[in-house]
């Protein structure tokens, strides 16, 4: 490719830094297209399932209840407490597992607050009982499936999830206390 001085000289342009040039911005913007449709594939396949329908909620909602009843045993069994247990959210997911959140106060050597815990063969697995990937995987998975809310109540894990906390924590927006 001719390229003028000018007019007072032509000189020989290279073609090959212009095609790389293209393909560069080429696979750029193609690069970009194809991660909307990656994310966009991934945001579907990891969002909350849909609600059960009132039939199937009629349907699911006794047998959850009953696996509710032992793993509620189970979980008091486990925590040992003198007091009643303090719940936060608890939930079936459609495989029949039990997720949710319980004050776990004292029962872990400390006063812990609102813990997670999912449950394996009826049984309560929290956080420590587990390696920190496998938990989260696993309660990622509970999080995203609530089919029969069992027991409704705060999602919030921590101090500020439970009964005193609601009392003493506030929510703040813009630097501004709400409420």
């Amino acid at each position: 490719m001719a390229v003028l001085d000018f007019g007072t000289r032509v000189t020989r342009r290279l073609w090959a830094p212009l095609v790389i040039s293209a393909v560069a911005v080429t696979g750029t913007l193609g690069a970009f297209v194809f991660t909307g449709f990656d994310l966009a594939r991934f945001e579907r396949e990891n969002a909350l399932l849909p609600t059960p329908s009132p039939v199937q909620m009629a349907r699911y909602r006794p047998l959850a209840q009953a696996e509710w009843r032992i793993v509620r045993a189970n979980l008091e069994s486990r925590l040992n407490q003198t007091n009643p247990l303090e719940l936060g959210a608890v939930w079936s997911t459609r495989t029949g597992q039990i997720c949710g959140l319980v004050n776990g106060r004292g029962s872990f050597g400390g006063l812990t607050a609102m813990t997670r815990f999912y449950t394996v063969d009826q049984r309560p697995v929290f956080h420590q009982d587990v390696d920190h990937i496998a938990f989260q995987k696993a309660w990622f998975e509970c999080r995203r499936d609530q089919y029969v809310m069992l027991h409704a109540g705060t999602e919030e894990p921590g101090f500020c999830g439970t009964e005193l906390g609601r009392r003493r924590c506030f929510n703040v927006r813009n630097g501004v206390p709400e409420g």
